[in-house]
């Protein structure tokens, strides 16, 4: 005799929509790309001239995607490592390129000779007995970074023709650092916030007081992540990618 037994309720599948997200990484700064793929590409943090090349390589040869169907590129943070590809990569597509307002509002700040600059959200967990930390984050290279930026993006807000994908930029370690979230492929896309080495996903601190590193370990615990990108080492493909995140001073 067979006996079936029927479950009333089905297994939920590891995300509602395949992953989206495909890593190239630079061998010599070791930093990753990130390329989005939709009906319109995202490319995020493009790295060096010679990463830029790559990229389109990789569009054309293995994804059979034109550089024209790139529409917008994410800079995580203005590091060099991660941003000196833009302008070679814009002479091949038309695509808007956007990053955190805080670097924006801090360029702005510090030109007008402010040393706190008011209504930063994003800045708020650096403000330590009515001083900004971090104040030297803005090198001379960020203001030729920061005239490159078309669009300034908000804490919470979607990206603009992307809605899936979420702003998340509360940073610890750089003022300007933003994550990307999709809370349907379950994907996190997190700059220089969260590096991993050795299999180990490590929170980045700076100099932080424990408060914020709190506030941001439940904001990143409080999301559903299966697919962890960091800005340096390998992506973590788990369905508890960040449940033992490291914290890293």
């Amino acid at each position: 005799m067979d006996i079936v037994i029927e479950s009333k309720q089905q297994l939920p599948p590891l995300a509602q929509h395949p992953r989206r997200v495909h890593t190239i990484t630079d061998r010599f700064s070791m930093a990753n790309t990130y390329l989005i793929c939709e009906e319109r590409i995202v490319i995020v943090d493009p790295g060096s001239a010679l990463h830029a090349r790559l990229i389109v390589h990789y569009l054309q040869c293995f994804l059979g995607r034109s550089p024209e169907d790139i529409d917008l590129i994410v800079l995580t943070h203005l590091h060099p490592d991660h941003t000196s590809g833009v302008e070679p990569l814009r002479e091949v597509c038309n695509a808007s390129v956007a990053a955190s307002i805080a670097a924006w509002q801090l360029a702005q700040g510090q030109a007008h000779g402010s040393r706190v600059i008011p209504g930063i959200s994003q800045m708020a967990g650096q403000v330590v007995s009515g001083t900004f930390q971090h104040l030297e984050l803005l090198p001379s290279e960020y203001r030729r970074q920061i005239q490159l930026v078309d669009v300034w993006l908000e804490d919470v807000a979607g990206l603009p023709n992307h809605p899936d994908w979420h702003v998340i930029a509360r940073s610890l370690r750089s003022v300007d650092n933003l994550c990307l979230y999709n809370p349907f492929t379950y994907e996190l896309l997190c700059g220089d916030t969260v590096i991993t080495s050795e299999g180990v996903a490590q929170l980045i601190c700076g100099r932080t007081n424990r408060f914020q590193v709190e506030e941001m370990l439940q904001t990143l615990h409080s999301l559903e992540v299966h697919y962890l990108y960091p800005g340096h080492g390998r992506p973590v493909l788990s369905k508890h990618a960040i449940t033992n995140l490291r914290v890293r001073w």
